[in-house]
């Protein structure tokens, strides 16, 4: 009696044998290494530090800068004062004119308030920051970058400076004056400033009235400046006059000057478009001495001139969709990358096995 000893069908080895694919040999497969591994680690530390770097370069603030000709010339100029004078208030007038030869009653009017030379403590403070950042831009070429990062000066420049009121009155008469206030300007060049006695406009100007038909107080012009600026006040722009202090130790025989360079200034962002100004400046100290031949009037003068080009300040914003389609390409590229640095690693390992089966194959032939 014979028996079958073949491999017995049963529906489940029919299933297993349908299967079209062919196993790959034992032989084919290739022991994995460390190479990959490391490779693939890199890739997704630098994707990671990609991706990052992006998102900082995406939320930094950059701004592109460019110089027009200014062509509004027609637009007024505001001017924002806040000076305080060593003299009292009866002494000593304010008034400015430009090269129109308008009344300035047209322009606005100033006030002059009685106070004291001596601050308090918060003045005082306030007063001193507003000092250290003048004198820090002074003293030599800062990126504005830098500056904010500097502790105490973000505070400063990111808000609109108010000088504090006086909490406490002293005990003791006025001896100073505040001037204060804001006027509309023709966009030319003018003349501010603080003389001995108070003005007195006639045809075709105005003349300085002294004593004996005003106090003849003795006039100080000893002064420091809390305010000094063109245009609307934006947070961020640092008024070069603000903070400054001069005191004068001969009385009323000492004439400052100050030459101002106003450039228009359009700031466009994101959220908001604003015009205003920026100037830059320089003074002139002089002691005024008949005898000895310096002569002229004592006071505190504001010469301005309005320059003939315009400075435009751009944010410079990356939207979503330009920020995704950064991140999509770089990815992009770091895979290529990886493709390539694989490519040519495996093929220098290629190449060194190759070389080490060829010698072990002569070494046998020759033994």
């Amino acid at each position: 009696m014979l028996r079958y000893r073949g491999k017995k069908i049963t529906a489940l080895n029919i299933v297993k044998e349908l299967d079209s694919f062919p196993k790959v040999q034992e032989e084919i497969y290739e022991p994995s290494t460390y190479d990959n591994i490391i490779l693939t680690a890199l890739v997704a530390l630098f994707g990671l530090w990609l991706i990052i770097s992006q998102i900082q370069y995406v939320l930094q603030e950059r701004y592109t800068y460019k110089f027009v000709t200014d062509i509004e010339y027609a637009t007024k100029l505001q001017i924002h004062i806040d000076i305080t004078v060593a003299s009292v208030c009866d002494s000593i007038g304010a008034d400015i004119v430009d090269t129109t030869g308008q009344n300035m009653m047209l322009f606005g009017e100033l006030k002059t308030d009685d106070t004291w030379w001596e601050m308090t403590e918060k003045q005082q403070n306030f007063f001193n920051e507003m000092r250290n950042v003048n004198e820090y831009l002074r003293g030599d070429f800062h990126s504005m970058k830098d500056l904010l990062m500097l502790k105490g000066f973000r505070t400063y420049i990111n808000t609109i400076p108010i000088f504090p009121v006086r909490d406490t009155l002293p005990d003791t008469l006025p001896d100073a004056c505040r001037i204060h206030g804001s006027l509309i300007l023709n966009k030319v060049t003018g003349n501010f400033h603080i003389t001995p006695g108070k003005s007195i406009t006639v045809p075709g100007g105005h003349v300085h009235l002294s004593s004996p038909f005003f106090d003849s107080v003795a006039t100080n012009f000893s002064h420091r400046i809390h305010q000094f600026s063109f245009g609307i006040p934006i947070k961020g722009i640092i008024y070069p006059l603000e903070g400054e202090l001069h005191v004068s130790r001969n009385e009323s025989d000492v004439s400052y000057k100050y030459f101002i360079d106003v450039v228009s200034t359009d700031i466009n962002t994101h959220l908001a478009k604003v015009k205003t100004y920026q100037y830059s400046a320089k003074d002139i100290q002089r002691i005024i001495s008949h005898e000895s031949g310096s002569h002229g009037m004592p006071g505190i003068f504001f010469q301005y001139d309005v320059n003939a080009l315009k400075f435009i300040i751009t944010e410079d914003k990356i939207s979503i969709f330009h920020f995704v389609i950064e991140i999509a390409s770089s990815f992009g590229g770091v895979f290529i990358l990886f493709k390539l640095m694989k490519i040519i690693i495996d093929k220098i390992r290629k190449n060194i096995y190759c070389s080490h089966i060829v010698g072990n194959s002569h070494s046998r032939e020759k033994s």
